[in-house]
């Protein structure tokens, strides 16, 4: 089955489009490079639709956070569009999912972890490929004093974790570019649910943020006063 992979959560856009799990074609750009980065975007992703036959793309797999708030609207818009227009299902997943999941070795905690700018971050644990904490919304210190020693930290939060002294014994940092979050490794945390036809209802199917936007934070202060 041909799949289409988006991955718009972190500063490096990505696309790609696979065949299972062999990707065919990939496509990534640092987001900040430019001010048509979200142009192109969908520019590479309609040249994708031009390479497949019509009927051939079987779904799609996009990640819906948590990360930055517009960029996360720019993969969602992607993806719910081609869902209409193409009639093609679509599995949404987590970030931190998408980095935890995958990475996660047997003997230690794998903690996956998301820059949420302002000082804080997203994280969420894992253990022998289930997750086994909620998704947080934390800060560096916190987190670290939370999984104590012996830890994998990976994802591209990995330098704010990294610049808090001192650590507990045992915790390793994982910066191979594998563990980051990029459009294949979408597709890979989409598999299971795209076989079984465990698709996501696309009209209500929103990014999933944790942290609240300026303009939520800017509401609540204009009410409490």
């Amino acid at each position: 089955m041909k799949i289409l992979g988006i991955e718009t959560s972190s500063p490096i856009f990505s696309l790609c489009l696979n065949d299972d799990e062999t990707v065919l074609y990939e496509y990534s750009r640092r987001r900040e490079v430019d001010r048509y980065g979200d142009v192109e975007i969908f520019n590479e992703a309609r040249k994708i639709l031009d390479s497949v036959a019509d009927g051939e793309l079987g779904a799609i797999a996009v990640s819906i956070g948590p990360g930055n708030f517009t960029s996360l609207r720019v993969g969602l818009t992607l993806a719910k569009g081609l869902a209409f227009v193409k009639e093609i299902p679509v599995v949404a997943v987590n970030s931190l999912d998408v980095i935890g999941l995958l990475s996660s070795l047997p003997d230690l905690h794998t903690v996956a972890v998301v820059n949420a700018y302002r000082g804080e971050i997203y994280a969420s644990v894992y253990d022998s490929g289930k997750r086994v904490s909620d998704y947080l919304l934390t800060t560096a210190a916190e987190l670290i004093q939370m999984i104590g020693d012996g830890a994998v930290i990976v994802g591209p939060g990995i330098d704010i974790i990294a610049e808090i002294q001192p650590r507990p014994n045992g915790i390793v940092f994982k910066r191979d570019e594998r563990y980051l979050l990029h459009a294949p490794r979408v597709v890979s945390a989409a598999l299971p649910r795209i076989r079984n036809r465990d698709f996501d209802n696309i009209e209500f199917l929103e990014p999933f943020y944790i942290k609240k936007t300026d303009a939520e934070r800017n509401y609540d202060k204009g009410n409490a006063s």
